[in-house]
């Protein structure tokens, strides 16, 4: 099994994002499958993907960054973000961290 914790940061207010919905995919063959669809919680961490993440391989992760932003009046430069990753090692824990604003945002990708 395969642990990743996605979380979100809006830097133009300084808090965790509670409710930013993400969808978790891996790449068969030429394209992408949905594994899972979730949301953040109140501390805007997804810490539980099910059993979608069961092997290692590529993944991503799509944040729903247009309908954050249209909950706060504003509409971003980008409607969402994704993170590709590779889950090399099972039993290891690997952490997606996500900080943005309506024009900018960076990931990092870090394994346990």
């Amino acid at each position: 099994m395969v642990k990743v914790i996605a979380e979100a940061l809006e830097s133009d207010h300084g808090h965790s994002v509670v409710g930013l919905r993400a969808r978790l995919e891996t790449l068969v063959d030429d394209g992408w499958e949905l594994l899972a669809e979730r949301s953040t919680d109140g501390t805007g961490r997804i810490e539980e993907w099910g059993e979608a993440l069961a092997h290692k391989g590529l993944y991503r992760i799509v944040f729903d960054i247009d309908r954050y932003f249209a909950g706060l009046g504003t509409t971003p430069g980008y409607p969402e973000v994704s993170a590709t990753f590779r889950a090399s090692e099972e039993g290891v824990g690997h952490r997606l961290s996500l900080t943005f604003s309506p024009h900018h945002y960076a990931a990092v990708f870090t394994s346990e």
